[in-house]
């Protein structure tokens, strides 16, 4: 693509309509070339742009892993919906790059001669690839982990979602040690808990709204209080659920919320863990609503199943959740 052809690539792109920046954007493009004196005359810099103007990758969620083969050896790199770029300097001549992000995104390849002492801006537009369907995050899955005394662990996590961030870093499993106050040390550091999300076909899932509890989004906060109240979590638990969801919550006319429970959720994920540890796992899948649903009494009765969260030996405390689009 030559100069004049980017320079009105770029007038028209505004005035196209959105279906048609979809199919109007290649794999990749240069944005800008430039010269500059403060790059040495043997190298090049390079800044890629990541374009998710259809939300594909979900950055405005969760940060992104582009992958990057430069001349065979591989970089890593996050990008972010407020900073969604990345650097490279590299030698001035003839490079072979390929962009990876993951198995529902196609590879991008780019194959150029970059100028030295020159600065470029390309942009890249990773495609959907074959059979690859529309997605829906599951939020903040986080893992407490409790024992009578210090002892060393391996926890993975078992599902065909595609896991997006984790923290500390998974890499297959969780490795190390857990205390009877919560804290988990791995590799020297402490956590409170251990952190993943991931990405989900929206086909799987098809909540049965017409049981689902429901409550003004300005209850929110008393809401959530009484239900994990009745769950037995601790305040810390209590706390960091709440000051997740609530805030979301309060801003909706109507919440419509399903509570998932224990082995409901192994369709989605489920926890291996050595040694044994009991499990108690709590997910919530809701959306906001304009009006409250007309249903018999029977269907009014509370919704949400009495657990009583066994606090002695080793145990793990597992939530999560995911919201579905409005119903307006």
């Amino acid at each position: 693509m030559n100069r004049k052809l980017i320079i009105l690539y770029f007038l028209v792109l505004p005035f196209l309509g959105l279906s048609g920046i979809k199919e109007s954007l290649p794999s990749y493009w240069i944005i800008k070339d430039s010269v500059s004196s403060k790059i040495h005359a043997d190298s090049t810099h390079l800044v890629f742009r990541v374009e998710d103007s259809y939300g594909q990758l979900m950055l405005n969620q969760h940060p992104v892993i582009v992958q990057v083969k430069v001349d065979g050896k591989t970089k890593r790199f996050t990008v972010i919906n407020k900073k969604p770029t990345f650097k490279l300097s590299l030698p001035k001549g003839k490079h072979t790059l390929a962009f990876f992000i993951n198995a529902n995104f196609d590879e991008i390849n780019l194959e150029q001669a970059f100028r030295g002492q020159h600065y470029y801006e390309i942009g890249l537009n990773f495609q959907g690839s074959a059979g690859s369907g529309p997605q829906i995050m599951l939020e903040k899955p986080v893992i407490y982990l409790y024992s009578e005394k210090e002892e060393p662990f391996s926890l993975k996590v078992k599902t065909d979602a595609e896991l997006k961030f984790t923290y500390p870093v998974y890499q297959d499993k969780w490795e190390g040690k857990t205390s009877k106050d919560g804290t988990i040390r791995i590799n020297g550091s402490d956590y409170p808990y251990l952190f993943w999300d991931a990405a989900l076909p929206t086909e799987n899932l098809k909540p049965d709204w017409q049981h689902a509890d429901e409550f003004e989004g300005s209850n929110a906060v008393a809401y959530l209080d009484r239900q994990l109240t009745a769950l037995k979590f601790n305040e810390k638990e209590k706390t960091d659920f709440i000051t997740y969801w609530g805030p979301r919550m309060q801003k909706m006319k109507i919440v419509q919320i399903i509570w998932m429970l224990d082995e409901t959720i192994d369709s989605i994920a489920s926890l291996e863990i050595t040694p044994a540890f009991k499990q108690n796992r709590i997910y919530i899948v809701f959306r906001e609503t304009s009006q409250f649903t007309e249903r018999t009494l029977e269907l009014r009765l509370p919704v949400l199943k009495r657990i009583n969260i066994d606090r002695t030996g080793n145990y793990l405390i597992e939530w999560g959740g995911i919201e579905f689009e409005p119903n307006l």
